[in-house]
């Protein structure tokens, strides 16, 4: 199976070599949805967005639908852009996935691009590869010249080039040592790298930008305060929910980014919830779930979930999953649907 590195994803999409079909998937599930953005937004006028871009979740996900869609030509535009999250293909019966690849084959490179990407769903079912079903999607996708990359957190020191690329554009730069610590503190994600870039950027104009320029302003607490806030959500803490957020916000930490590391620190408690029940220890966790580069995170998953239902963790996820998918389908303010989110987890509890 031909596998397109994000370097090689990113140079194709940026020389106008438009595919067919893409499969985005991995653990950085930010970069996955902020390179899927990206691409439909290069592929699709926000005027020609109505009548030929076409989003499906799990629940309006539809074979008949998607075989018309890909079947039919673009209005007044020149593609049609068919974006479709979070697809199992372990979830599909074996002539629903022979359907499906039927699909993918027949697409017309020159009117029609379908994109699946994963955010919320873990297609390696917390093994190191695709599991059996989605690796057959992957190769066909492969096979009818469409391209497959798998986006997993990089180590700190692997992102100082990408992170002096960045600042370059406008004229700044980063010794190494503070790129890789930049890295470091936010958790290796390229969303919120690029955030902050973008903010030093701004700040000192140009030159060169500094460890105590990175302090001043860096959204260094996020993972802290994302599990504070996680804490207070599911002990039904509604005023101190609200105060974190506003900090959060005080930062200018975007929405987006933001929901992420809420998304992330949920997981994380309920992946040390489940462990706990099941006998399973903190090095087991790490191991099996590649947290190598944040083995904190299970430390302190395992020290906060102790008191914590798996019930409320579950629930949360879900309804964090359906903010994750607002944001990326419709035009609504980010911000008002993550404060409807939390509202929401509050309620639950």
């Amino acid at each position: 199976m031909a596998i397109f590195s994000e370097t090689e994803l990113v140079k194709s999409i940026r020389s106008g070599n438009i595919l067919p079909c893409y499969m985005f998937w991995g653990r950085d599930s930010a970069t996955v949805g902020m390179i899927t953005s990206k691409l439909v937004k290069k592929l699709m006028p926000d005027e020609a967005r109505d009548l030929n871009y076409h989003f499906f979740n799990p629940e309006s996900f539809s074979l008949t639908e998607l075989g018309d869609i890909c079947e039919s030509l673009p209005i007044f535009c020149d593609r049609v852009v068919v974006a479709v999250n979070d697809l199992n293909a372990e979830l599909l019966r074996q002539d629903e996935l022979k359907r499906l690849m039927d699909i993918i084959s027949g697409i017309d490179q020159k009117t029609t691009t379908v994109i699946f990407y994963s955010t919320g769903v873990d297609l390696a079912e917390g093994k190191k590869s695709l599991s059996p079903k989605n690796k057959r999607l992957a190769e066909h996708i492969s096979k009818c010249g469409g391209a497959v990359t798998e986006f997993g957190y990089k180590k700190p020191n692997e992102l100082v080039k990408y992170i002096n690329q960045r600042l370059g554009k406008a004229g700044c730069f980063m010794k190494p040592e503070n790129a890789e610590y930049l890295a470091s503190i936010l958790g290796c994600s390229l969303l919120m790298i690029n955030n902050e870039c973008d903010k030093l950027s701004a700040y000192r104009g140009s030159g060169e930008i500094g460890r105590q320029d990175i302090e001043l302003l860096v959204f260094a607490q996020a993972d802290a305060d994302a599990y504070k806030l996680s804490k207070a959500i599911v002990s039904g803490r509604r005023a101190e929910s609200y105060d974190i957020l506003d900090i959060l916000y005080s930062r200018q930490a975007e929405p987006m980014s933001l929901a992420s590391v809420i998304a992330s620190a949920f997981m994380d408690l309920y992946r040390a919830k489940t462990a706990i029940l099941s006998g399973k220890s903190a090095q087991e966790v790490t191991d099996d779930f590649l947290y190598k580069n944040r083995a904190f995170a299970v430390t302190n998953a395992f020290r906060d979930c102790r008191g914590m239902s798996l019930e409320k963790l579950r629930s949360c996820i879900g309804i964090l999953s359906d903010c994750d998918r607002k944001m990326k389908s419709s035009r609504l303010d980010p911000r008002v649907l993550l404060e409807e989110a939390i509202a929401r987890m509050l309620e639950e509890i």
